[in-house]
């Protein structure tokens, strides 16, 4: 659902994928609680760092001009994030990390656990910030297309990784579907992309999506947080996939693409 509704705002434009962005990025900040050895929940301002994160990778994304320096000391990759560079992740993640400690520092209770704390919050910060490669794909050389086609990969990838079935069979199943699915939607859109860029970018989006499901389900496991079902992991799939999504926009009129 989340995937689709990506797709479907970058034919609208970047705003619109930014508020989809945005509810993957909450999904994110609502983590379950990260756990002890022995089980016990570590007390940690995850969802305030996350959130941060998340919300200035985002706005740079749109805003590429809030990168500018004083006149005359603006790098020239400023410019270029114009077309979709991921220039804002960074500085999310050096704003997660301020507001971790901060967050840290107000704490009354004898800061237990202080390291894996601000280790959890300051890691679900930089997964907030992975999520605005949706929106640099949409400004990318590609295009909304290029979202198209990761967004099949992603969602043809899940499907085949829900299916109950051994694990292994399953992920490589998983990688085939998205493939599938990117090269179909690549041979189908009005855009210069060959069916061979959508396997490329479909299996890469279906692989990543894959390990976000693991890696969600694994943080979320004998939980009883109310994202520790679909979305918690869906949203990590979403996260994990972006950069894959982006890079790909990247490459169009690549040779051999």
């Amino acid at each position: 659902m989340l995937v689709g509704m990506i797709t479907l705002t970058a034919y609208t434009g970047p705003v619109f994928v930014a508020a989809s962005v945005v509810l993957v990025q909450v999904l994110i900040a609502l983590a379950p609680s990260a756990v002890d050895p022995s089980g016990r929940s570590i007390r940690s301002p995850h969802f305030i760092a996350a959130l941060s994160a998340g919300s200035v990778a985002t706005a740079i994304a749109l805003f590429p001009g809030l990168l500018d320096g004083a006149a005359g000391s603006s790098p020239d990759v400023v410019g270029a994030t114009d077309t979709g560079m991921l220039a804002g992740i960074m500085p999310a993640i050096a704003v997660g990390v301020f507001v971790s400690l901060v967050a840290q520092m107000l704490r009354t209770d004898g800061r237990a656990d202080l390291v894996p704390s601000t280790a959890y919050a300051v890691t679900l910060g930089v997964f907030a910030a992975l999520t605005t490669g949706w929106i640099g794909a949409t400004q990318s050389l590609g295009g909304p297309e290029v979202v198209a086609v990761g967004g099949a990969g992603v969602a043809a990838g899940l499907v085949v990784w829900l299916i109950p079935m051994d694990r292994y069979v399953a992920a490589s199943a998983a990688i085939v579907a998205g493939a599938a699915g990117g090269a179909t939607v690549a041979s189908t859109v009005d855009s210069p992309m060959t069916w061979v860029f959508g396997i490329a970018v479909g299996s890469a989006a279906a692989l990543f999506a894959v390990l976000g499901q693991v890696l969600g389900r694994a943080w979320s496991r004998g939980r009883t947080h109310a994202a520790a079902g679909w979305g918690f992991p869906g949203a990590m799939s979403i996260a994990l996939a972006a950069p894959l999504v982006y890079v790909g926009g990247q490459l169009i009129g690549a040779p051999g693409l």
